[in-house]
């Protein structure tokens, strides 16, 4: 059975081609991909409007543990965490 967090990896991976760049999903076109991810991540439902890409950084940050001196470290970080984990 899948966890919450491998299961919003496997999503996140979907949306973003394999990339897991959370910034893939910026901009209101894609609000319902990042509800999605969100909801998957928490395992609840999470509506469109608390579920920008901030929030979904600060989620999977605090999820994986993900740690890094500069914003671009932890995000870089974030997608290494996820590439290695889906694999």
């Amino acid at each position: 059975m899948s966890t919450p967090l491998g299961e919003a990896i496997r999503v996140l991976g979907i949306y973003t081609a394999g990339r897991f760049d959370v910034w893939a999903l910026a901009g209101s076109a894609r609000a319902s991909c990042r509800a999605h991810v969100m909801s998957t991540l928490l395992n609840r439902r999470v509506p469109q409007s608390q579920a920008g890409v901030n929030a979904i950084q600060a989620a999977f940050y605090s999820a994986c543990q993900i740690t890094g001196e500069t914003p671009n470290e932890r995000e870089e970080n974030l997608r290494a965490f996820c590439a290695t984990y889906q694999a």
